[in-house]
């Protein structure tokens, strides 16, 4: 007997089943990208038991004739492609034609459908991969595909389903991809006999607000940009919104949603400084770009890609997030509920001077959505050495010096290194460290780079160096475990590629050095000082770690509080 044999065309159909269909989840994927690609406007789910027993997906799009309908449940037939050329300019959101033959071989479905043009619609009804009735049927326009009884013929992968609310929470997952990269397709989802969710067209902020809450969308700020035959939409969270997961991150490419560890990437580097870690922004990305230029064809189920030109991509997505954070003519006035500072170690005496004679004058010129807040914003005391109690016209704030200090230095100090003003200063005591064999190494690898931010190094022996000249703005008391702690960071911090955030890392640690700590006195000059350079700020509500500069206490919560109201 030959070793080698041909499958059989019932086994050939699961197996090409299993590559297409792993939950119901993916079969709602199949049947609604199905419906968007026919240019439906209004789009029905609805399932039970998760989605074991049943699954209907019904829309108003531009329907089947008998013949097309037939052909639907063949291997390998599909409206979308028609060139192997087709395949590297693929702009609908499925082309498979192995998705409705595949659905159909393990479970039964039935489809009804009419084009808007015909008088009558066509019914199939196909069971374990076999035909068991083509027939005339009255319908709406449109098509509606029923999935019963999903995988009855496969019971082994039956029986690694999940439970009924974990496979339905799997298909509200994918159902919000859609109402999030569609705003203008209504959709409506029915769960176990019960509207759960009807989402109107609109826009994407409509839909934002619809899914996470109308207080999230206040939060978030628009994000777009256009180069080199990118184009880059959407919205991203400002700092004061984020959660301990990516669970809420979407990149949509031509709109199709995808995983790509680009976004993650880019979000990273655009967020550095601006969020502790393990906190993660909100994010809704949209990229077009030619269909040429990304592979969608990496995974079967065509959540994966592949783009050509990565690099240059991440660059565009990380100034276009960052741009969308930081520039004050894009900015939205944050709930001062949500406003928070910063700071490390007490001001400077030098620091109190420049700020105490001309207050008035620096909040004037702060950034636009943060003046108003920042005008009306009276010190009133320290508590215990650590957080200024201020007063505002929403209640109570209370500012972490430590953090809101930070935040100043730290936005100084990069603004002299953007502007090569990092003068050195001579040790008038050379420091001394010793490294390890690798530190020595990447040491070597980057003196170049150290120099530029202000360092002079010399060998002293095998893995020892001598520091003889720091940045000026270290100041002249520097202590040899800062320098240390300093040169370490640089030389842990990765490849030359991350050259910008080595330089932002080095300048956050000294600026935490360097700003006044929790514990130290402060008069109301110092106060008075450390808000007005707060205010100039491009991000006065975190520190250069992401952790919250200042929290406000409500006044109405406070009179609540106190039985007042």
């Amino acid at each position: 007997m030959p070793k080698i044999r041909v499958l059989s065309e019932s086994i050939a159909s699961k197996i090409a089943a299993g590559e297409v269909v792993e939950r119901p989840a993916s079969v709602v994927k199949e049947l609604v990208e199905n419906s968007l690609d026919a240019s439906a406007t209004r789009i029905a789910v609805e399932i039970r038991d998760g989605g074991k027993s049943y699954i209907r997906v019904s829309d108003d799009g531009f329907g089947m004739s008998r013949e097309d309908a037939r052909l639907a449940f063949e291997r390998h037939a599909t409206s979308k492609i028609s060139s192997f050329e087709d395949l590297y300019a693929v702009r609908s959101l499925g082309f498979r034609g192995e998705a409705l033959p595949s659905i159909a071989s393990v479970a039964k479905v039935t489809m009804e459908t009419r084009e808007k043009h015909s008088l009558e619609g066509t019914r199939v009804v196909v069971e374990g991969g076999k035909v068991l009735s083509l027939e005339a049927w009255g319908c709406p326009p449109g098509t509606s595909v029923v999935v019963e009884r999903l995988f009855f013929n496969t019971p082994a992968r039956r029986k690694f389903l999940k439970s009924d609310a974990t496979e339905a929470r799997e298909i509200v997952a994918v159902l919000t991809r859609y109402v999030l990269a569609f705003p203008e397709v209504h959709f409506e989802f029915f769960k176990d006999g019960r509207r759960s969710l009807v989402a109107p067209k609109g826009s994407l902020r409509d839909r934002l607000a619809l899914l996470f809450g109308k207080e999230a969308v206040m939060q978030m700020r628009e994000v777009e940009a256009e180069k080199d035959g990118y184009r880059i939409s959407g919205f991203v969270s400002l700092p004061s919104l984020s959660r301990a997961s990516r669970g809420e991150q979407y990149l949509f490419v031509n709109r199709r949603f995808v995983k790509s560890r680009l976004l993650n990437i880019a979000l990273d580097e655009a967020y550095h400084t601006l969020l502790p870690r393990h906190r993660y922004p909100l994010a809704f990305i949209f990229l077009e770009l030619d269909p040429a230029q990304v592979d969608v064809n990496v995974h079967p189920a065509k959540i994966e890609v592949k783009f050509k030109e990565e690099e240059k991509l991440r660059q565009l997505l990380v100034e276009a997030i960052r741009e969308a954070l930081l520039t004050p003519a894009k900015a939205q006035v944050m709930p001062q509920r949500q406003l928070s500072l910063q700071v490390e170690r007490a001001p400077a005496e030098s620091v109190v001077r420049e700020a105490k004679a001309d207050y008035a004058l620096q909040l004037h010129q702060s950034e636009p959505n943060y003046t108003l807040f920042f005008r009306q914003l009276k010190p009133l005391a320290q508590l215990h050495n650590t957080y200024i109690l201020a007063e505002s016209s929403e209640g109570l704030v209370l500012i972490d010096q430590h953090a809101a200090h930070e935040r100043v230095l730290f936005e100084r100090f990069r603004a002299q290194l953007e502007e090569a003003k990092l003068e050195k200063q001579e040790l008038l005591s050379p420091a001394l460290i010793e490294l390890s064999p690798r530190e020595a190494a990447i040491l070597e690898e980057n003196l170049e780079l150290i120099s530029e931010l202000g360092f002079e190094i010399e060998s002293f022996g095998e893995r020892s160096y001598l520091v003889k000249a720091v940045p000026l703005f270290l100041g002249r008391a520097v202590e040899k475990e800062e320098i240390y702690e300093i040169i370490h960071s640089l030389i842990e911090a990765g490849s030359i590629r991350q050259r910008e955030q080595r330089r932002e890392e080095m300048i956050y640690r000294v600026a935490c050095k360097k700003a006044v700590k929790a514990g130290d006195y402060l008069t109301m000059d110092d106060m008075l000082a450390l808000l007005a350079h707060l205010s100039r700020t491009s991000q006065p509500t975190t520190c250069p770690h992401g952790r919250p500069t200042m929290i406000t206490l409500d006044l109405k919560e406070i009179e609540r509080r106190f039985k007042r109201s």
